[in-house]
Parts: C-alpha cells; structure tokens; sequence
C-alpha cells in the first residue's frame, strides 16, 4: 500500500498531502469507533498481503464506505 500515493506525489504533492491528512483522520476515526484504544499484533498487520481496500463515496447519503476485499 502506498505506491500509488507516491507516484501521485510526482505530479500532484498537494494532493498526495491531502490524501496522507485524510487517511490520518480515518484511522482516528476507526479506532475511535473500537473504543479509542486497540492492540494489534504484528503478525497480523503483516498478514494483509492478500487483502485489498475498497472505498467509496456515497454522496447522497454523505459517507464514506469501506470494504476489505481478498485479491483475486
């Protein structure tokens, strides 16, 4: 994860920035949600290989929603 934010900061820096901000706020946002304080092992994090994120934006409704999904 990541090197797609990097090859957008080539072209775009203020944008990657924006998206770095964010993703921060979604992570505070996400473990406030699990009680504002969380463990999680390192084999764990290091077990998402096979995992890819979906977002989406639902304008109408003004969320965000995510998705973990396994690669195919």
């Amino acid at each position: 994860m990541g090197s797609g934010m990097n090859m957008a900061r080539v072209d775009a820096p203020e944008h990657a920035q924006i998206l770095d901000d964010f993703r921060d706020q979604l992570l505070i946002v996400l473990i406030k949600r699990l009680g504002g304080k969380i463990t999680i092992p390192i084999s764990e994090a290091d077990n998402t290989g096979g995992n890819l994120l979906a977002m989406s934006v639902d304008i109408k409704n003004k969320t965000f929603n995510f998705e973990v999904k396994k690669k195919q």
